[in-house]
């Protein structure tokens, strides 16, 4: 089976088939993951040189019916990656895409007494599914169990697919948490002791625990973080991929406001040590870093890449920067780099080619494919590291990393 582990010098590694991989390799855009536009994809993951292609799979495709599952868009994914040599993560879409719901079937939608949607300060129902429903959580958990338990019968010898991620980007865009009246009762409650004593609160409610301004912001992530848990353990009883939850993040958001700014209650680094505590089905949390500047971008990777949390980037831009911000995941000991969107359709006004935002990381690529054993097993060595200021030529190429064996 595919798994990430820690090894004897405190850093991880991702092993497939025995061996350690590093994960060269892309993202479709979000209404991508249907045979008519992977046909387009599939030809673009072998200019670029991956070996991953990371691809959605939708619950309102997987179950259109209460019970009633089909997986022949999976089934056809997995046919096309084998046909192009390349292994999969599969995105699951289901209660969160992006801070809201779009992805979830009909019959969650309509059924707003079962399926409950989140209320706002005013009351009013918003876009996003509430995280405190049991019901929806069942059902979604269960839902991606039977995706598990297809995934173990059709590829559990081949490995076409190496993780899985719960859900996209998961939290609550309109409101910084749920203010629905069940949802009030819970906020005014004690906070889990387990919670208290991880992140080394004084007990009481989440406002005496967190303070006004942090508590509903906390609130939504301990709900968002247990419900997403569930889902994951739910599938792993059926088939134990390694997987992750990927993160839309705060920083360099004007004000910083949850709900506003980003979704409330994902893992962004302010509430990190919450989610960590919370998800021990989960193998990572994973940054999608787009930020733009160069330290900035260096300090996500920093952040998430912890002695509790393996380092992966699932989302990250296309283009120049995409070719130089590589080599400082490299260096961060990431065991993936994926930008996003692939078969992204470039405006004719730009006056290139689709393929040539690519190009200087297809180049990056190309150069390390050769040597990915080798490099997995020097970062799992903690070998890879920033060349100092003494040690760099005034003329060199500032973003050389050293492989120090």
């Amino acid at each position: 089976m595919p798994r990430v582990e820690k090894t004897a010098a405190g850093s991880y590694q991702l092993l497939v088939d025995g061996h350690p991989y590093l994960i060269l390799g892309a993202q479709v855009r979000n209404s991508s993951g249907w045979p008519g536009e992977l046909d387009r994809a599939w030809p673009l993951y072998k200019q670029l040189h991956a070996n991953t292609a990371e691809i959605p799979v939708y619950w309102e495709v997987i179950e259109p019916q209460p019970g009633h599952f089909d997986f022949t868009s999976v089934d056809r994914i997995l046919a096309g990656a084998r046909q192009n040599n390349l292994h999969v993560i599969l995105l699951w879409f289901a209660t969160w895409k992006n801070g809201e719901m779009d992805y979830a079937p009909q019959w969650v939608k309509e059924d707003t007494t079962r399926y409950p949607r989140m209320r706002n300060r005013a009351g009013e129902q918003i876009r996003v599914l509430a995280p405190i429903a049991e019901a929806t959580r069942n059902a979604d958990a269960r839902a991606f169990a039977a995706l598990m338990h297809h995934l173990k019968e059709v590829d559990s010898d081949q490995h076409t697919v190496l993780m899985m991620q719960v859900e996209n980007e998961p939290g609550s865009l309109e409101s910084d948490r749920d203010y629905s009246a069940e949802a009030n009762k819970l906020f005014a409650a004690p906070v889990p002791e387990k919670i208290t004593q991880a992140l080394k609160k004084k007990s009481g409610n989440w406002t005496e625990a967190f303070g006004p301004e942090e508590a509903p912001e906390a609130f939504q992530a301990y709900y968002i973080s247990a419900y997403i848990n569930a889902v994951a353990a739910a599938g792993k009883v059926e088939y134990p991929l390694p997987m992750y939850v990927n993160t839309w993040l705060r920083e360099r958001k004007n004000f910083e406001r949850p709900g506003e700014a980003y979704p409330s209650g994902g893992a962004t680094s302010n509430v990190l040590d919450l989610w960590k505590a919370n998800t021990p089905s989960l193998d990572a949390i994973a940054p999608d870093n787009y930020v733009l500047d160069y330290s900035g971008y260096r300090d996500i990777l920093h952040k998430y890449g912890r002695p509790d949390n393996p380092l992966f980037v699932p989302e990250t831009i296309f283009g120049p920067m995409a070719a130089r911000y590589f080599f400082y995941a490299l260096e961060a000991h990431s065991l993936s780099f994926a930008p996003f969107g692939i078969d992204a359709q470039v405006p004719p006004e730009y006056g290139i080619k689709q393929e040539e935002l690519f190009s200087g990381l297809a180049a990056d690529f190309h150069l390390i494919a050769a040597a990915v054993s080798e490099i997995a097993e020097l970062q799992q060595k903690n070998a890879i590291k920033w060349p100092s200021k003494k040690t760099r030529s005034p003329t060199s190429d500032s973003l050389s990393v050293s492989l120090n064996p």
